[in-house]
């Protein structure tokens, strides 16, 4: 339904923890981190270390468990909130490199924020 170059964000940061990509799927959007391939030696393994240790997972809670999408301030965040109270923070980026902070995500995150919010919405209807 959508999918964005992301990061998952450190809190409410504007400070990347890992990317990859935000999916939206028809049940939730996902986090899918950035892979690399089976030959990609010791790039390989320290990426597939640091999400482990940073206790990454790849899945959001299902739509119905989301009761609200917002923009944050930082032009790149992006927080869904849940059912449960807690929040996930993104970070929603216009390409990969590059600092997060620039206002050239902002279009980017609006566009993820609507069309999370619109399929949050339907689920409710």
């Amino acid at each position: 339904m959508g999918q964005w170059i992301a990061g998952t964000a450190v809190g409410s940061l504007q400070v990347v923890r890992t990317t990859g990509r935000l999916v939206l799927t028809d049940q939730r959007p996902a986090f899918r981190p950035l892979m690399f391939g089976e030959n990609a030696g010791p790039f390989k393994l320290m990426f597939g270390l640091t999400n482990a240790v940073s206790g990454l997972d790849d899945h959001y809670p299902a739509r119905v468990d989301i009761t609200g999408v917002e923009a944050m301030n930082g032009s790149a965040l992006m927080a869904v909130h849940l059912q449960t109270g807690g929040t996930r923070h993104s970070l929603v980026l216009r390409r990969r490199i590059g600092p997060v902070f620039s206002r050239k995500h902002a279009p980017y995150r609006d566009n993820a924020v609507q069309r999370i919010s619109a399929a949050v919405d339907a689920v409710r209807k």
